[in-house]
């Protein structure tokens, strides 16, 4: 594929869906271990903790995965969130989790969603997560969706 300028809604709509799916299985999985944890759950919840770090981390590379075609010209440079994931994704696969400063993009992370800083650490939370996946998904369908015919 050459590049996307366009996503069907229903693309858009189905990984929407995909990505709430997801976020419940952790939910779920998560209060089921600590439903069945140990008096002493200290070490569970660092556990989930890391487990958590990691997923969604990886989730955010699945969603960038989703619409990986996409077009840079459309995309833009301005700092959008399409743009905050193409920096953190780029830094989870290439920087060892670090945020990377990628000087082709205007990203200020006090206008970020994240507001994540060149050299903090990836490590992304269920809530941050849903944070930036909707700001994502909002802005893919405002600069990609094609409208229904």
């Amino acid at each position: 594929m050459l590049g996307m300028k366009e996503y069907e809604q229903d693309y858009i709509d189905a990984c929407r869906s995909r990505i709430e799916s997801q976020v419940a299985v952790f939910h779920e999985v998560a209060q089921a271990a600590r439903d069945h944890g140990d008096a002493d759950v200290s070490g569970l919840e660092g556990a989930l903790e890391s487990l958590e770090y990691e997923y969604f981390n990886n989730m955010l590379i699945v969603l960038d995965g989703y619409f990986v075609d996409r077009l840079r010209g459309v995309e833009g440079k301005d700092g959008n969130a399409l743009n905050e994931v193409r920096v953190l994704v780029r830094s989870l696969m290439e920087n060892g989790g670090t945020v990377m400063a990628d000087p082709t993009i205007g990203l200020d992370p006090a206008r970020s969603v994240l507001r994540l800083e060149v050299g903090a650490p990836v490590t992304l939370t269920l809530q941050q997560y849903r944070r930036i996946s909707d700001a994502f998904l909002r802005e893919i369908e405002s600069r990609f969706s094609r409208a229904e015919d």
